[in-house]
């Protein structure tokens, strides 16, 4: 107990306090963070603070200078789409998005964030393949995180773009479900049952929604029971 705490322990604890107090309170940056203070912390939040009060070339060159000493830093890099798909420049999002996915697998609220850019970027013909690609991060997002709403709207609307009624209001009856939205629930999973091909596993899906709404059963009971 009287040893020292290692120093990476240190070093992440100090980016998780520069990381809160940018996002947070991105005036107190400067404050916080003197002209002098090089550190990777101090780097990192003044990235945000310019990010948070819309400094667009100012956010995305200090994120340069951040990923150019450490290049393969998935936080980095997944901040950096973040800053390129907010500032309405999906198509420099993408890349960024999928080198952190590839390197933090386990890590459904990037993966999460990754589709939702594939979803924003395939407005045009040639990209709907896309959405395939948004469908399968997606898939695996909520295997990792079942209980993110989120990834269940998006579902939603990729398969809405991509013309499949039936399973949109699949994943529109499960995020209803999480919400706690019974009555909307239960209609879009009628929707989906009487609109899907009976017996394939979005068919049994959807049934099994219903059947749960009408036993009133607990919450989390429902989920992923197929």
């Amino acid at each position: 107990k009287d040893a020292a705490l290692p120093a990476a322990w240190n070093e992440q604890h100090a980016r998780i306090i520069a990381k809160l107090t940018a996002f947070i309170t991105p005036e107190k940056v400067v404050w916080n963070y003197p002209d002098g203070d090089k550190s990777i912390a101090a780097d990192y939040a003044r990235a945000i603070a310019a990010y948070r009060q819309n400094k667009v070339e100012d956010a995305l060159t200090r994120m340069d200078a951040l990923l150019t000493r450490e290049m393969d830093n998935p936080y980095f890099l997944e901040l950096k789409g973040q800053m390129l798909l907010d500032f309405g420049r999906v198509e420099d999002a993408l890349p960024y998005y999928k080198k952190s996915v590839d390197i933090l697998s386990h890590a459904p609220l990037i993966r999460i964030a990754y589709a939702q850019a594939l979803i924003e970027s395939a407005g045009q013909n040639a990209h709907k393949d896309r959405l395939d690609d948004a469908i399968t991060q997606l898939e695996r997002a909520v295997r990792d995180e079942p209980r993110s709403s989120r990834t269940y709207r998006l579902l939603a609307t990729a398969w809405g773009r991509k013309g499949n009624e039936p399973m949109a209001w699949l994943y529109l009856a499960e995020e209803a479900l999480l919400k706690q939205d019974k009555e909307y629930a239960k209609k879009q999973a009628t929707a989906a049952l009487n609109g899907l091909e009976k017996g394939s596993r979005p068919w049994i899906r959807a049934q099994d929604i219903l059947i749960y709404l009408e036993k009133g059963g607990d919450k989390d009971e429902a989920k992923n029971k197929d």
